[in-house]
């Protein structure tokens, strides 16, 4: 009777997990301010007080994860533009589990609406040895130079970060995609800030993570085309609306 019991019980956890989603919610930090230039922020205070506004959020199962900000209300949108823009969180970013694609939804980009890039990370990671808690949960510490795939035969290396890891969480996921680690990743220190993990708990919404299959896909090297074609629009514009006011300036010496 007893071992009925045992069976019943595992078939119930094991039914309870496969296909939930799980929740990280996460702050954004700003590094050290010798890492920032004045000209990207005012200053390390208000840049802190502007990131606290803003939450984002990795959703994750055994297969796949989704990471997301909120919307910032627009109250508050034109105070903390400058500091969000040091953080470069573009979208909505998915991975499959065990997957280097990494897809990224973004909303709209000059004249190109409700489109998704694709990049991989390559993060040859070197573990350290070091430990600390996080959220109540022991975590490791390993560094990498991070590299971009961009598509195109095109890879970037970037700049030196590190991830801590939770061994005690086997997924393989963390903020902006960033994984290939044996364990869930609860923060990671980038260039000028770090996402750190706040709270890990179940997602009751019960909500969709899935990739749209509705969108068309780029590679973030033709991004970055789009991107050099929508200045260039932008500039072009600038000066027209420039000359236009020059031409209003001059005065009418007909009589």
């Amino acid at each position: 009777m007893m071992e009925n019991k045992f069976i019943f019980l595992l078939l119930f956890i094991v039914n309870f997990t496969v296909g939930q989603n799980f929740v990280v919610d996460y702050k954004i930090i700003p590094n050290k301010a010798d890492k920032i230039t004045n000209e990207m922020i005012e200053s390390d205070l208000e840049m802190e007080s502007n990131l606290k506004l803003v939450n984002l959020h990795l959703i994750y199962n055994e297969d796949e994860m989704k990471f997301y900000m909120d919307k910032v209300p627009e109250s508050v949108n034109g105070n903390i533009g400058s500091s969000l823009f040091i953080s470069d969180v573009q979208g909505v970013y998915h991975r499959k589990n065990n997957s280097n694609d990494l897809y990224v939804e973004i909303e709209k980009y000059g004249d190109e609406e409700k489109f998704i890039i694709k990049k991989k990370f390559i993060t040859d990671w070197k573990k350290t040895g070091e430990k600390k808690i996080i959220c109540g949960y022991e975590c490791l510490k390993a560094d990498c130079i991070l590299k971009v795939d961009f598509g195109e035969n095109e890879i970037h290396v970037l700049y030196p970060i590190s991830a801590w890891y939770c061994p005690q969480i086997k997924y393989s996921y963390g903020p902006k995609g960033y994984g290939k680690l044996p364990g869930l990743i609860l923060e990671v220190d980038e260039n000028f800030v770090s996402y750190v993990a706040e709270k890990v708990h179940n997602d009751k919404k019960e909500e969709v993570i899935s990739l749209p299959l509705n969108k068309k896909i780029i590679t973030e090297s033709k991004m970055h085309d789009l991107m050099d074609t929508t200045i260039s629009i932008d500039l072009n514009k600038c000066e027209s609306n420039a000359k236009k006011d020059e031409m209003m300036k001059v005065p009418n010496t007909k009589t």
